[in-house]
């Protein structure tokens, strides 16, 4: 929630980063959250709610269990195929509850997939009314976003100082860039919020995100930096 994107990573048989998600139907995300699966127990009620037809489009599809044989018989398949064969041995490595799809990717592709309203329909939590909790920013993540900042700002500059050629009345131009050292997980942002209490998904109102940093405010916890400019126009052509 904090960087914005779900990323993947290689799991015990692909050879290149993937996403897995299950398709759980209810009756298995009662069991799942509820009463476990074998014996793992139940499943943290914690997850990421995202749209079937979004990632159907983006590329994601239903893994392939296979035998342990399968496995070795299908290793010449295309990476992404390859990449989705999961080992199903009943009694012994068996994830059919989870059905679980996949969004392969190819090595020296960024393994990524971002929060955004078009795939992620909300989030389940494990305590009611919980929210991202801030984070401190490093200094130089700090540093850049004010560097960033400043490079922005004079763009925004160069764009004003080309309008006041036709405005004779204007006299000044004020602007200032911040960088805060609190960072918030503005991807989280008016999204659903389902609260997971081991029998049931209860709905729990959506994330907040802008009163978390106003309550922040209050309490002066957005430490950071700061830095304004103010040009005073004498004429046309002159400017200080």
């Amino acid at each position: 929630m904090h960087s914005g994107v779900l990323r993947g990573a290689r799991d015990f048989w692909a050879d290149a980063p993937v996403l897995c998600f299950s398709e759980a139907t209810e009756t298995a995300r009662r069991a799942m959250l509820c009463d476990g699966v074998g014996s793992r127990g139940p499943y943290e009620p914690w997850g990421v709610v995202l749209d079937r037809q979004k990632l159907i489009q983006a590329g994601a599809r239903p893994v392939l269990y296979l035998s342990k044989e399968e496995l070795d018989q299908t290793e010449t398949l295309l990476r992404r195929l390859r990449n989705r064969r999961v080992r199903y041995d009943p009694g012994y490595s068996d994830w059919l509850h989870e059905r679980e799809w996949r969004l392969c990717f190819e090595e020296g592709q960024t393994p990524e997939l971002a929060v955004t309203r078009e795939f992620v329909v909300g989030i389940i939590v494990g305590a009611p009314n919980w929210l991202p909790p801030p984070r401190t920013a490093a200094a130089e993540e700090v540093a850049a976003d004010l560097h960033a900042g400043v490079q922005s700002a004079r763009a925004e500059l160069e764009s004003l100082k080309a309008m006041t050629t036709e405005l004779p009345d204007f006299q000044s131009i004020s602007v200032s860039v911040s960088a805060a050292g609190i960072k918030f997980a503005s991807a989280a942002d008016r999204l659903a919020r389902w609260y997971g209490n081991r029998d049931d998904l209860v709905p729990d109102g959506v994330f907040d995100m802008r009163e978390q940093q106003m309550r922040a405010a209050q309490l002066g916890q957005r430490s950071g930096f700061e830095v304004g400019w103010s040009f005073e126009f004498l004429g046309r052509e002159e400017v200080r």
